[in-house]
């Protein structure tokens, strides 16, 4: 009986984490503008922005190698690009980010989700396949070229998946849902309108379309559509109205605090290279410029917490990222992460640490 209320307990432990990390993300642009904003909607969290630098060698890592003791692994690669990421679970685990040649990815809970395996390519764990196309590709039609002989995404234990949103440097789009054990995938011909929520993108675009300012029967009332849920129908409203007027970058902010502000709020001119951000402890809006930041090689890994008190722009507070730095992120992480109270005190988290610390002691000074 025990068993199986600890079991019940945890189920809807997950079932709650779904519903509190509902985020929203969306591409305006247009001849002159090209803006990505994501709302983060879940709760408090710490994180670091992190600068990850190009022409490093890398290896796959898997929940199995986070949690035990097999460090085997089966993919390996040098990351052609360097990208600034999100990351609430240490080094190399971003929840988001883009790279240095305009490609934004970003994970959205959803509930649907299912594992595609492919027996001959390597597990890697949800945040670091995140963090291998942004290395790898420069393009939306890169990452989804090779999503096939990529490697497999490995979830949470018992925990239901994401769906990713992808843009790039000219505007393309695609989202990427694991379904029935395959990668589906939508691109600009299959997703008229750059925005994407919690479900299927079908399945909220199909709902927008019954509202009168796309032609349906139903009123539309900005006012009155307030609800958690109307947060697609608000944001669809939004971007349809838009008329440029040189300043997409506010109304990209207009259209995240209208749909229900994040706890992480990040946009990005892409056009510009210019990446804005801010957090509900730290409102003030900070500016990251991508094309003055060092992406070498020979450059340190560097950090900024994400509720730095630090005002403007922001490129000169970053600071060179050790392991023990990197250790306290994961320590405050990967509990809020895999949203257990227990975990923080286990023996799988004692272990999970501890080699984190290993695979990273190569790249990462003490």
């Amino acid at each position: 009986m025990k068993t199986i209320f600890l079991r019940g307990f945890l189920l809807i432990g997950l079932v709650y984490s779904g519903i509190l990390s509902a985020c929203s993300v969306f591409l305006l642009k247009g001849k002159n503008h090209c803006v990505v904003g994501f709302n983060e909607n879940w709760k408090t969290m710490p994180g670091m922005i992190v600068v990850n630098k190009r022409d490093i060698q890398k290896r796959n890592i898997s929940w199995e190698n986070l949690t035990t003791d097999n460090s085997a692994y089966a993919k390996a690669w040098t990351s052609k690009y360097g990208s600034v990421t999100f990351n609430l679970l240490g080094y190399d685990f971003p929840c988001y980010g883009v790279n240095e040649k305009g490609l934004f990815l970003v994970e959205l809970y959803l509930e649907e989700t299912t594992k595609v395996l492919n027996p001959k390519q390597a597990n890697m764990f949800w945040a670091q396949w995140i963090q291998y196309q942004l290395d790898n590709y420069k393009s939306v039609q890169e990452v989804v070229e090779h999503l096939n002989e990529g490697p497999n995404i490995d979830w949470w234990p018992n925990a239901a998946g994401s769906h990713f949103f992808l843009s790039d440097a000219k505007g393309n789009t695609a989202t990427i849902a694991l379904l029935n054990g395959k990668y589906k995938v939508l691109t600009d011909k299959d997703m008229p309108m750059p925005l994407l929520c919690n479900n299927q993108y079908k399945k909220d675009f199909e709902n927008v379309q019954q509202f009168d300012f796309l032609g349906g029967q139903k009123k539309f009332d900005f006012a009155e559509q307030g609800k958690w849920e109307d947060r697609y129908n608000r944001a669809y409203y939004m971007l349809n109205s838009y008329q440029y007027d040189k300043k997409p970058v506010d109304y990209a902010w207009n259209i995240l605090n209208s749909i229900h502000a994040g706890e992480w709020q990040t946009i990005i001119d892409v056009k510009n290279m210019n990446l804005y951000f801010r957090s509900d402890l730290k409102k003030e809006i900070k500016t990251i410029d991508l094309r003055q930041l060092d992406f070498s090689k020979k450059a340190a890994v560097k950090f900024l917490d994400i509720h730095t008190d630090n005002l403007g722009k922001v490129n000169d507070n970053f600071q060179a990222l050790t392991l023990n730095k990197n250790n306290e992120y994961v320590e405050k992480g990967f509990p809020i992460g895999y949203d257990n109270k227990e975990f923080g005190t286990s023996e799988t988290f004692v272990k999970l640490k501890a080699n984190i610390i290993k695979f990273f002691k190569s790249i990462l000074p003490e």
